[in-house]
Formats: C-alpha cells, structure tokens, sequence
C-alpha cells in the first residue's frame, strides 16, 4: 500500500555519507541536486506519491522541455540515485517515476580501522520541511477534530461548573464526545501513531 511505504519513509531516519549530505544543505541551495530533492519534496507531498521527470523540470525550470529532463535526470543518476536519497520507481518502458527515500537524515562519517570500516554518526538529524511531508489529509482532518472535541468538553465542564447546564444534559454531551473523541483516537492509534509522534515533538 504506498500509505504504508510513505509513512516508512517519513518515519525512519536515513544514514547519509558526509559527501552526500551537502546536498541538504541551504549552502547547496543554487546546485541542481539541491533544488531536485526539494522538488520531489514537494510535488510528492502533493501528489502522495511518486513524480515524473517532466513534472520535476517544470516545477524547477517552469518549462518541461527534454534537455531541462536530461539535466534532472543525469543529476539524480550521477548523484542522489547513488547517496542513496532519490529511488527510481519503473511502472512502464515509458513511466518513471522518483520519490525521496527518506524526510529525515543523520550525517554519517566513514571510520576506516583494521578491523575494518564503519560509519559514525554526526550532528543532529536533519529534516526536510514538514510542510513537504506527503503525509495524508486525513491525518490533519483527525488531529482537528481530536482537538476541537477535547476543548468542547473542556468548555462544557466550564458551563457546568458555573451553572449554565444541568447535570442530566451534561452526561448525555459528556458521553457522546467522548465516544467521538474515542473513536478519532483510535484511528490516529491505528494508522498514524507513529507519524504523530514525531510530529508532536
């Protein structure tokens, strides 16, 4: 389910090697490489899912010509396909697809000692925007919801502790808000748990 292979790929924190980290980084930000893997970001994150070459180059060049999809697609072969950032999705001969295999990165550097190499790892992890997180509408829609449920009930408690309702109206709200925001619970426990634990940090 692309959800599922999404969400992994929010969730997880990729290792990357110093020389592809640069990549990143605001002072890459006029390197093509760079500005590829902010446009994934974010044509993914609207499309929740894979994009197309012409859909890149139109997005960075603001024209979706074939020499301005030979610069990307060289650039994400010589470079992110190797780090190890871009995965290169085949649906058809003619339909490629790339999409980002990670939102979150750990700069890592290569160790070389007689019992043989090894990585540590450096800084802090890095993130790519959240805005550009494909993360579904749904999600926002329940933490809406889960939010606006818990200060109605918060606000009822209010109105009943200063008389505005009686107890017997107070049970019956208090009982199916409940249940509602029970229910939204569940589902972001089920589906999103993960996400929203990051998220909420």
């Amino acid at each position: 389910m692309l959800n599922d292979d999404l969400f992994t790929r929010i969730t997880k924190v990729r290792n990357l090697r110093e020389e592809c980290f640069k990549y990143l980084e605001d002072s890459a930000k006029e390197m093509l490489a760079h500005q590829i893997i902010y446009s994934i970001a974010k044509l993914s994150s609207e499309k929740k899912g894979p994009v197309k070459l012409g859909e890149i180059a139109q997005d960075i060049y603001s024209i979706n010509d074939k020499s301005k999809q030979d610069n990307i697609r060289l650039t994400i072969e010589k470079t992110l396909l190797k780090c190890g950032m871009v995965e290169k999705l085949r649906y058809a001969a003619n339909d490629v697809r790339y999409i980002l295999t990670g939102y979150r990165f750990q700069k890592t550097r290569k160790i070389e000692s007689f019992r043989g190499d090894t990585s540590e790892s450096i800084g802090e992890i890095f993130e790519l925007p959240r805005a550009l997180w494909p993360i579904p509408d749904e999600y926002f829609t329940l933490k809406a919801q889960k939010e606006g449920y818990a200060e109605g009930l918060k606000k009822l408690n209010s109105d009943y502790n200063v008389g505005k309702i009686q107890n017997n109206t107070l049970e019956i709200i208090n009982r199916e808000m409940n249940e509602r925001l029970n229910r939204i619970n569940r589902k972001i426990n089920t589906r999103y748990a993960e996400i929203e634990e990051i998220v909420d940090k």
